[in-house]
């Protein structure tokens, strides 16, 4: 039985636009198989014409469709919140079985190199039973399904998480949960019918039962392919868009990190360069490579806190500076002892370098390697995964200077927030207090900088494949979305998105009025145009949007991709919400500085906010239209269930 067409969904911004067949292949009504979705614009009309367009189904139209749910979660008041979740509301149901011919594409292109076995599955139906009451009920699929889904984990989302050694791996000895949390990951790649409902549904039980089996039996807690499944477990409920699995992965990654933190150390790895290499050794090298890659994957997760949900980290610096960066990944998939000996010996400078050199000698403008030039420092063999974990190491500062700078009252942007007996009280010290901030805020710039021009012979994606593809679209990503940190407040965008109530809303509109009028460091008072900061800072996000929504490899880029949109776009409306009209025009005159050879929507929208003029409290449509955008590019980027969350936020904000 087919399931209804959504047509009605109120994310489409009009009702004859291409995006009609995005959206149902979205929610699972048209058999797109993963990477054939088309990318489809919505043309503009012409700006001195052009009036925001309507969303179908608004709520209170009485001759509207009602909403669509869907399917990461069920309708509730708190869809205007990020991630807010009543723990009383209805639950999510799968009510039919993913049922595939055995002549469906999806099956046809399926690669069965990871297929599991019968035994194999008959564990996993073992693992997933019930163990709770009113645990949520799922219908398991075939074997067939089942190992094309946990294919396409191979195929689609293993570039991102590269722990497992794929020439030796043998899926029928990994442990059951590993297993369904592969599949779980891998369903949410398929886009066909039921199938992200059966993620979801398969994750919480998976996690309920993974967690009374560690209660169980804590020695499980050592098992470092038992912490590889907890990790993936995480990282779907962190993403998949149902608002309970978030809360619920919010919550598990401070277990996550604890357990990872009490694995037995590790002995350094050797290369057995310009020697003979035993296949022992070369399983040894495996071995602790394994164990290296899920710890980083670990910190991975944990940086994506800070970088992306503006919450701060659990691992700090200090205690994985002494680790082993991960190998390159050439080492890593070499398919026998001889092939590995023959890529370690090729190599002309050891590949085993500890994590504070890393960082020293790509972040540090003049320390770590003092003599170093940019193209000496090209022969040192980082691997890309490791530049990634560099600089999301510099974002976590990023977020913490953002933080520091936004909420401490001695900053003079909030003079205008504090009382006279406040303003008193601080007395001389302020000048100092704030000084010694913003030396801060630039040794974080100038290292972020040179992270950017030391990495440049690294930098091109042309060659690339597999993971290193992956972590350098990453962190072309990460590093627009570590400028956002230091230009502007991520929780002054919040509150003025709803996150702390209606009260909070107008506060947190003025502060991003202040930061943008005055500049978020340098509060340049003045009354006619932006400072060059701010700006620069409108250009970078503008850019950084364009970019992704225009390059296929960076939107596949989840979830860095989804909140660099997110953020981006709304930057972009707060700075058109709360400019005065005056200072409109330098902004849009910068905005055709940007991309000049791009056509882009999201120009044509920005170009149109910008001309609008408002009703002198700010009122006026084009900080809308600009939430609209991002809501249509939100659901173009929908493989991973929160975009279309954030989506649903800023469609409700538009119409509010």
């Amino acid at each position: 039985m087919r399931e209804k067409t959504y047509t009605d969904n109120p994310l489409l911004i009009q009702d004859g636009s291409q995006l009609f067949s995005d959206q149902r292949a979205w929610f699972g009504d048209d058999p797109v198989l993963p990477g054939q979705g088309q990318v489809n614009t919505v043309s503009m009309p012409n700006k001195e014409t052009m009036v925001p367009p309507e969303i179908a189904g608004n709520i209170g139209d009485a001759n509207a469709s009602p909403r669509v749910p869907s399917p990461p979660n069920v309708p509730s008041r708190e869809d205007s919140m990020a991630f807010a979740w009543d723990p009383s509301s209805k639950k999510i149901r799968q009510t039919q079985q993913i049922s595939i011919s055995e002549k469906h594409p999806f099956l046809l292109r399926h690669k069965h190199q990871f297929d599991m076995g019968e035994s194999a599955w008959a564990s996993i139906q073992e693992f997933l039973k019930p163990r709770i009451p009113n645990s949520g009920d799922f219908i398991l699929p075939s074997l067939a399904v089942a190992n094309a889904f946990l294919g396409l984990f191979f195929e689609e989302f293993y570039e991102q998480s590269p722990v497992l050694h794929l020439p030796t791996l043998n899926v029928d000895k990994l442990p059951p949960p590993l297993i369904v949390a592969m599949i779980v990951i891998g369903a949410t790649y398929s886009h066909i019918r039921q199938s992200r409902r059966f993620s979801i549904l398969v994750l919480g039980r998976a996690r309920q039962n993974l967690q009374q089996s560690l209660e169980a039996d804590k020695t499980l807690t050592r098992d470092v392919h038992i912490l590889y499944a907890y990790a993936l477990l995480v990282y779907a409920g962190l993403w998949c868009g149902n608002k309970g699995a978030y809360e619920t992965a919010e919550a598990s990654r401070g277990a996550l990190v604890t357990y990872v933190r009490r694995l037995p150390p590790l002995k350094p790895r050797s290369l057995g360069r310009n020697g003979k290499v035993t296949e022992d050794q070369w399983e040894g090298w495996i071995d602790l490579e394994f164990k290296y890659r899920l710890r980083w994957y670990v910190f991975m997760i944990d940086t994506q806190f800070p970088a992306i949900l503006n919450l701060r980290g659990m691992m700090s610096l200090a205690e994985v500076c002494r680790w082993e960066c991960p190998s390159d990944e050439q080492h890593w998939a070499a398919s026998n002892a001889k092939r590995w000996a023959d890529l370690v010996n090729a190599t002309p400078n050891p590949s085993v370098i500890l994590f504070a050199t890393a960082y020293q000698a790509l972040s540090m403008p003049d320390g770590g390697i003092r003599s170093t030039s940019p193209s000496s420092l090209s022969s040192i063999a980082f691997s890309r995964w490791t530049l990634l974990l560099v600089l999301s190491s510099l974002g976590s500062q990023a977020y913490d200077w953002s933080h520091d700078w936004s909420m401490n009252p001695a900053d003079a942007s909030e003079t205008i927030f504090n009382t006279s007996s406040q303003i008193r009280y601080l007395g001389g010290s302020e000048g100092s207090s704030r000084m010694e901030r913003l030396k801060t805020r630039q040794k974080i710039l100038e290292s972020v900088d040179t992270w950017y021009h030391r990495c440049s012979a690294y930098r091109g994606t042309e060659g690339a494949s597999g993971p290193d593809s992956y972590f350098l679209r990453a962190s072309r990503i990460l590093h627009g979305l570590v400028d956002i940190h230091l230009h502007t407040s991520i929780s002054h965008i919040q509150d003025a998105l709803g996150k702390g109530g209606d009260h909070a809303v107008q506060e947190g509109l003025s502060r991003l009025q202040s930061f943008f009028a005055n500049g978020y460091a340098s509060h340049v008072q003045t009354a006619v145009k932006p400072p060059p900061e701010s700006l620069h800072a409108f250009a970078n996000a503008t850019e950084n949007c364009v970019s992704i929504m225009g390059d296929q490899g960076l939107r596949a880029a989840a979830p860095y991709s989804i909140f660099a949109v997110f953020l981006g776009h709304v930057f972009l409306w707060a700075v058109i919400k709360t400019s005065p009209d005056t200072m409109k025009a330098p902004v849009r005159h910068c905005l055709r500085d940007v991309a000049p050879g791009v056509k882009s929507e999201l120009k044509e929208a920005l170009d149109f906010a910008l001309s609008t003029h408002s009703d002198g409290a700010g009122n006026g449509d084009g900080g809308r239209l600009v939430l609209m955008h991002a809501a249509q590019s939100l659901v173009r980027l929908g493989t991973w269930g929160a975009a279309l969350n954030l989506a649903r936020l800023l469609q409700l904000r538009a119409e509010m």
